[in-house]
Formats: C-alpha cells, sequence, structure tokens
C-alpha cells in the first residue's frame, strides 16, 4: 500500500507543475515548403529561411534539425526563443552532381509539445551544359 501510493504522489508531482505552467512552447512556421523552381548546377548553393514563432508561453529550444542527405545542410538557433519572439531555420541546397527533380524533407526537433515539425524544400536541378 505504502509503495503504491509513493507512486501515486510521484505522478501527480510530475504532472502537476506542467499543467501549472500553461501549454508550454509552440512552434509555428510561416510556411513549411520552399519551391526554388529551377536551379543551376553549376551555380552554387541556394538557401531558404524558414521563419518560425514560439506561439506558446515558455521558451522554444531547437535542439536539432535533420536533413535526409549531405547535399542539403541546416543553420538554425541554438539560444532559447522567448515566447511571442521569432527566428529563422536556414536550409541551405548544393546542387552539384544532383541533375533533375529533387525533394527534400527536413526534420526539425525542439521541446514544444509537439517535439517534431517537417519542412521541405523542392525544386529542378539545371545540369551543366
Amino acid at each position: 500500500m505504502r509503495q503504491i501510493l509513493l507512486y501515486m504522489f510521484w505522478v501527480v508531482a510530475m504532472f502537476v507543475p506542467s499543467m501549472a505552467h500553461g501549454q508550454g512552447a509552440k512552434i509555428v512556421f510561416d510556411n513549411t515548403l520552399h519551391n526554388f523552381d529551377i536551379v543551376r548546377e553549376e551555380g552554387g548553393t541556394v538557401s531558404h529561411d524558414f521563419v518560425f514563432t514560439n506561439t506558446g508561453d515558455a521558451a522554444l529550444v531547437v535542439v536539432e534539425v535533420n536533413t535526409n542527405c549531405g547535399c542539403t545542410v541546416a543553420d538554425f538557433p541554438q539560444a532559447p526563443i522567448a515566447p511571442g519572439d521569432s527566428s529563422v531555420i536556414t536550409i541551405t541546397f548544393d546542387p552539384k552532381g544532383n541533375p533533375g527533380e529533387f525533394a527534400k524533407e527536413i526534420i526539425v526537433k525542439t521541446n514544444a509539445k509537439k517535439k517534431k515539425s517537417r519542412l521541405r524544400i523542392k525544386g529542378v536541378v539545371f545540369p551543366k551544359q
């Protein structure tokens, strides 16, 4: 019986603080898809800034951003984003050696209630002449 009471106390102690603080961090992107249209293979890298806002009531931390290939890299804020503030995640694509259509998915991991968000870039790489 004592173990059951101790367990119930532990469960309540874990959930009450989170309920008292409201919704926590929440990430909302202005858009989650960017179409580069036509990109020249010899033209060098292209980038896009995905703007997001923390619409929650706690600091938002971008833990990591994963791309699905070596031709795509992400630059993201290392410092927490205060409630109501905005920031950007910059995605850079290197078209060299990637002629033809492309569609890349980027996974953003945060401390928000919804832990993962997905960003997408697409376009067509026009091959070297």
